[in-house]
């Protein structure tokens, strides 16, 4: 079996970085869902990290459209 490639073994873990981001953004809005607006905990804070995981996972994409 021919081994992969330094550069395809990066690219792969970039994109399973990716994957990973956006399964935990997924999970944090239905954290968000669940707390229905009960917890003002959850509501003051969630927000501001669901908008930093998203800038973060749009940066990620730019970056492996470069890899």
């Amino acid at each position: 079996m021919p081994q992969r490639s330094t550069r395809n073994k990066l690219r792969w873990q970039s994109i399973n970085a990716e994957a990973d981001l956006k399964k935990a953004q997924n999970h944090l809005v239905q954290l968000a869902a669940l707390a229905d607006d009960r917890s003002p905990y959850i509501g003051d804070n969630l927000p501001v990290i669901i908008t930093t995981l998203d800038m973060l996972i749009i940066t990620l994409e730019k970056f492996n459209q470069g890899l």
